[in-house]
């Protein structure tokens, strides 16, 4: 998937299965059980495609490590110049 058309700094919402498994650091394979043991979300289909929610999968990564989130697009706005600098408090 091209993601040219998105503005520098701009992630996608929305990734497609190989970008979802590179966002955890695994294959497809790998990343492929991880959604089957419920380790990373389910992906939302629309049509013939699958695509994977990227605040899910932030949100899934938290939970595996046991990481909590503080994260609200209130805060995404006016505070945080990158989108890790709200999500993550240990």
């Amino acid at each position: 998937m091209n993601y040219d058309a998105l503005p520098p700094g701009l992630l996608p919402i929305f990734l497609r299965r190989d970008a979802a498994a590179a966002f955890f650091a695994v294959g497809t394979t790998i990343f492929d059980k991880m959604v089957q043991q419920g380790l990373a979300p389910r992906p939302v289909r629309f049509g013939s495609i699958s695509l994977w929610f990227r605040p899910a999968l932030v949100a899934a990564a938290a939970k595996m490590t046991g990481t909590e989130l503080h994260y609200s697009a209130e805060t995404e706005m006016q505070d945080a110049p990158n989108e890790w600098d709200a999500v993550v408090r240990k």
